[in-house]
């Protein structure tokens, strides 16, 4: 009775594409449908750090679920870490990849994540193994931080990192 009907045009979605025996993840909004096909327009994000990591055996079980099965509440795990990004223009099949309609706020704090360099940030900031780079990357998150306008995104990047000990 309240759930939400189908897609529609001009909602913004998340969408888990397999690729091999990973993921990468596409956000954005749609352009057009036709049966099972969903005409995306947005970013496509492809977790190479994650994916290194877990390759050499330096990665926990939660990580590999991640990536393995990546949805719009986990991914922030696979975006604290190096990212390759391009943007996305093209069709998906709602039969073989998970498409999952995301409000605007959290498109919005997605792609600003992206957008700010945040992944490469955090990736310098937890595995430098050089301190000096470390306290580098710490000082450029506080600044970039402290200079967000967009509150959902500066809180979900607050509360990041607090979490992974960098503030």
């Amino acid at each position: 009775m309240f759930g939400r009907g189908g897609l529609k045009q001009g909602e913004y979605v998340f969408v888990a594409q397999k690729e091999a025996e990973n993921s990468r993840i596409i956000i954005g909004r749609i352009q057009s449908m036709k049966g099972n096909r969903v005409h995306v327009v947005g970013t496509v994000i492809r977790p190479l750090g994650l994916i290194e990591r877990v390759s050499a055996g330096k990665a926990g079980d939660h990580a590999k679920q991640v990536l393995g099965n990546p949805d719009p509440n986990n991914c922030v795990f696979m975006l604290i870490d190096r990212v390759e990004t391009a943007p996305f223009n093209e069709e998906v099949d709602q039969g073989t990849d998970r498409v999952i309609w995301i409000n605007e706020n959290r498109y919005l704090v997605l792609d600003g994540w992206i957008k700010e360099n945040f992944p490469e940030i955090f990736a310098v900031a937890l595995t430098s193994p050089v301190e000096e780079e470390r306290q580098s990357a710490k000082l450029a998150l506080r600044e970039k931080m402290s200079a967000l306008y967009e509150r959902d995104l500066k809180d979900h990047v607050y509360a990041v990192a607090r979490g992974a000990h960098l503030l």
